[in-house]
C-alpha cells in the first residue's frame, strides 16, 4: 500500500514540459495576480498547490530579502474537471487533482510596490510583484486581446515588450485567453512559460483583469474539431475577480478601480442568448451597479469579448442581440471605453453617442476592438470600412500580418490610447477627454 501511494506521489509531482520545451512548476503554477474591489489596499493572489498547505508571504518591494514579510494562508479547494460535462478526459485538469488556492490581501499601502513569494512543502515558487494604486495621479495601463493560440510566437513576447515600454501597473485582456479553455497545456504555456529577457514568467509584474471570451466557455472537442460548450469552469479555476457581479455570471461580470478608473468586466461570451438570464441578469446589474456608484470615477472602461459595434459578418448575432442591448446603456452612462475583440480585425470607431457619431463635447463612447494580440487573424470584413460614418480606423491584421496592444495613459484631464504591434510601432492613437469632475 505505500508502495502505491509513493507512487502515486511521485506520478502527481513529475516535472511537465510544455509546448515551449520549458519545465513548468507543478508544485505552486498558474499564480495570477488579481484586482480587489479597490486597489488602493487590496488584491488577490491565486494559483495552484499540489500540496494541501501553502502560504504567501509578501512585503513592500524594498525589502528584498521578505526580513519583514507577512503570511497569509489561502483557502484551499481540492479540485480537477472530473465530474464536470463535456470536459476532456485526457487533459491534466482532468487527470490530475490538485489546491486552487485564493488569498486576499487588505489593508495595504496605496501606491506602494509589493512583492511576494508562496511556499509549500519546502518549495518556493517565483517572486512576484504588484502595485496597490494611488487613487488619483497620472498612470497607465495596457490592454490586450486574444491570445488564443498557445505557443504562438507573438503574445509572450508582445506582454513582455509592453511591460518594458511601459512598466504598466495593470493589464486588461477582453478574452479568449487561451483557444481551448479544458486543455490545461494552454494555460501552462500562458501563465507558467518563462520569458527570455527577464526570466520570469508573463504575469509577474502586474495585476490583471480579463473577462472570459467564448473560447473560456470551450472544454473539449467534438471529433478534434469543434469544441463542446459548458461553462467556464477553468476560467472560474483560474482567476478570482470581485465577486461583486452579477448573480448568473459571478466572477466573469465584476467591477474594480484603479486610482480614477471604475473598470467593468461583463460576460458576452455567447451572444445567440443575449436575452437569457445571464445577459438580463447583467442588464440590471449594470445599471444597478453605475447609479450606486455615480459620482465615484473620473472614467468607465468597460472589457467585453464582442465587439458591439465588430464585423456583422464574423458574429451576426452580435448586431441582432448584443449591440441593440447594450449601445443604449453605455450610452445612458456616457461610458468613455468600450475594449473588446473577437473578430480578430481591427477596428475603432469615432466616439458615438449611441449608435451615430456624437456631436457634443462630453457625450460619447469610443469602441476600440484590438483584434489580436496572438497570431490568430482574419480577413478584413468589408463590413468594417472607414466610411461607414461609424468606423474611424479598421486595419488588415491578416493581410498585413499583424498582431496589437494598447498603452492607456490616464490623467485627470484625458486618456490617451496608443495602440502599437508586435514590433513596438504605433499604428493608432486617440484621445479620450474628460466628462467628469
Amino acid at each position: 500500500m505505500l508502495k502505491i501511494i509513493s507512487l502515486t506521489l511521485s506520478l502527481i509531482l513529475l516535472p511537465i514540459v510544455n509546448l515551449t520545451g520549458q519545465q513548468v512548476n507543478t508544485f505552486i503554477y498558474h499564480i495570477v495576480t488579481t484586482p480587489a474591489e479597490d486597489t488602493r489596499c487590496g488584491v488577490t493572489i491565486n494559483y495552484h498547490c499540489a500540496f494541501p498547505k501553502s502560504c504567501v508571504e509578501y512585503t513592500t518591494a524594498k525589502d528584498t530579502e521578505f526580513k519583514e514579510a507577512k503570511t497569509a494562508n489561502p483557502q484551499a479547494e481540492l479540485w480537477s474537471t472530473k465530474g464536470i460535462e463535456k470536459t476532456s478526459t485526457t487533459s491534466t485538469f482532468y487527470t490530475k487533482e490538485r489546491y486552487v488556492c485564493r488569498v486576499s490581501l487588505t489593508s495595504l499601502k496605496p501606491n506602494t510596490q509589493y512583492i511576494y513569494r508562496i511556499i509549500a512543502n519546502a518549495q518556493v515558487s517565483e517572486v512576484k510583484s504588484f502595485k496597490t494604486s494611488a487613487g488619483k495621479g497620472k498612470w497607465n495601463f495596457v490592454a490586450f486581446t486574444d491570445f488564443q493560440h498557445y505557443n504562438n510566437e507573438i503574445t509572450l513576447p508582445l506582454i513582455e515588450k509592453m511591460k518594458e515600454k511601459f512598466n504598466p501597473p495593470l493589464a486588461i485582456c477582453s478574452g479568449d485567453m487561451i483557444d481551448v479553455a479544458g486543455f490545461e497545456e494552454s494555460w501552462n504555456w500562458l501563465l507558467d512559460s518563462r520569458i527570455s529577457d527577464s526570466g520570469n514568467t508573463a504575469f509577474a509584474s502586474f495585476i490583471f483583469a480579463a473577462s472570459p471570451g467564448d473560447h473560456e466557455f470551450w472544454a473539449d472537442a467534438i471529433n478534434g474539431k469543434y469544441p463542446q460548450y459548458t461553462e467556464p469552469h477553468t476560467y472560474n479555476h483560474i482567476f478570482r475577480f470581485p465577486q461583486n457581479g452579477a448573480k448568473s455570471s459571478l466572477n466573469s461580470s465584476y467591477y474594480f478601480y484603479y486610482n480614477n478608473v471604475l473598470f467593468i468586466s461583463l460576460d458576452m461570451n455567447n451572444s445567440n442568448i443575449s436575452k437569457g438570464e445571464r445577459f438580463n441578469d447583467q442588464v440590471e446589474w449594470f445599471q444597478k451597479t453605475m447609479d450606486r456608484l455615480k459620482g465615484t470615477y473620473k472614467y468607465i472602461v468597460v472589457y467585453e469579448h464582442k465587439s458591439i459595434f465588430g464585423s456583422s459578418i464574423i458574429d451576426s448575432a452580435v448586431g441582432k442581440y448584443i449591440r441593440p442591448q447594450w449601445y443604449p446603456i453605455f450610452q445612458k452612462y456616457n461610458v468613455d471605453l468600450v475594449l473588446s475583440g473577437h473578430d480578430h480585425i481591427y477596428s475603432r470607431t469615432y466616439r458615438l453617442d449611441g449608435n451615430q457619431i456624437s456631436k457634443k463635447t462630453k457625450k460619447g463612447t469610443y469602441y476600440l476592438d484590438m483584434g489580436s494580440s496572438g497570431d490568430k487573424r482574419r480577413a478584413l470584413d468589408r463590413s468594417l470600412t472607414e466610411d461607414d460614418t461609424l468606423h474611424e480606423k479598421v486595419i488588415d491584421l491578416k493581410g498585413e500580418k499583424l498582431s496589437f496592444a494598447a498603452n492607456i495613459e490616464v490623467t485627470k484631464r484625458e486618456m490617451k490610447v496608443s495602440v502599437y504591434n508586435q514590433y513596438m510601432q504605433l499604428v493608432d492613437t486617440f484621445t479620450i477627454k474628460a466628462k467628469r469632475k
